[in-house]
């Protein structure tokens, strides 16, 4: 894709955003959308932030991911927010629909999630200070169940929304048992990222309900045959039956303290014994 196509289908998306997800909170005029060269993705969030979000601070982890790695980002703001976007003429025009309407979803959801204000700001950011064992940990896992929430709903209504198409378990299995792999203890990052897009993935198929049902059944899969493979079935069942539910709710972008932390402590333990089964520990 060229720059002007980009351009344009972003815009596209923009409006698509606009007239199919309910209650936005946001018009096209409050939503920026900037694209820059790898080298300049950096400085331009953080021109960006000025504009949008003055009050945002990107710590050097983030600016050094953006200059590396990050294909999009959305800087949300109170009035207006911004999606920055790397410039990548490889990318293919569904994939990068799907990158927009995700971004985008993260803008309507911090503004929809509780009370038109960021649950994270309010209940966890990461970063406690002067605290107790316990209150860092109770921080620690509301970050994590945030951190996998939040990738999980934009994965989810990106698949949903702009890829209509119906895929059953079979069609995305191998994709899935490799991300299990890197849900594990070595890297907490990359186990939040590839559990949440199994999760988005999954829950798409036409046929969760009957893969989970038959996972609960231990017939779906040779997991409970193995050493750990009982527990980490459970565990993984537990999980994401508690974001099914969640999805069926009719609003499913609100939250609040105490599905975050049991969402995070679900996560958790998934992870751990995970990581038990695939030998990491």
């Amino acid at each position: 894709m060229t720059l002007k196509d980009m351009r344009a289908c972003a815009h596209n998306v923009l409006e698509y955003f606009i007239d199919i997800m309910p209650d936005v909170p946001f018009t096209e005029d409050d939503i920026i959308i900037s694209f820059a060269k790898k080298v300049e993705m950096a400085t331009q969030a953080l021109a960006l932030c000025s504009q949008c979000c003055p009050d945002k601070t990107l710590t050097e982890n983030q600016l050094l991911e953006l200059g590396e790695s990050i294909a999009a980002n959305a800087l949300i703001g109170k009035e207006k927010s911004a999606i920055l976007v790397r410039i990548n003429s490889k990318i293919n025009k569904l994939e990068f629909k799907r990158m927009i309407f995700h971004e985008l979803m993260h803008i309507y959801c911090a503004k929809m999630e509780i009370d038109e204000n960021h649950f994270i700001d309010i209940y966890g950011s990461g970063t406690t200070y002067n605290c107790s064992p316990d209150e860092e940990a109770y921080d620690g896992i509301i970050v994590a169940g945030y951190n996998v929430w939040s990738e999980f709903i934009a994965q989810y209504f990106a698949i949903k929304m702009i890829d209509k198409k119906s895929r059953r378990f079979n069609d995305i299995a191998e994709f899935i048992n490799r991300l299990f792999h890197e849900v594990t203890i070595i890297d907490l990052e990359l186990s939040k990222k590839a559990f949440s897009m199994i999760c988005a993935c999954w829950l798409n198929c036409l046929d969760f309900k009957e893969t989970l049902a038959s996972l609960y059944e231990s017939s779906f899969s040779p997991l409970s045959d193995e050493p750990h493979g009982a527990e980490t079935q459970e565990a993984l069942c537990d999980c994401t039956d508690y974001m099914y539910m969640q999805m069926q709710r009719d609003k499913p972008w609100k939250i609040d303290e105490e599905f975050i932390y049991l969402l995070g402590f679900k996560f958790s333990a998934f992870r751990i014994l995970n990581s038990q089964y695939l030998g990491v520990i």
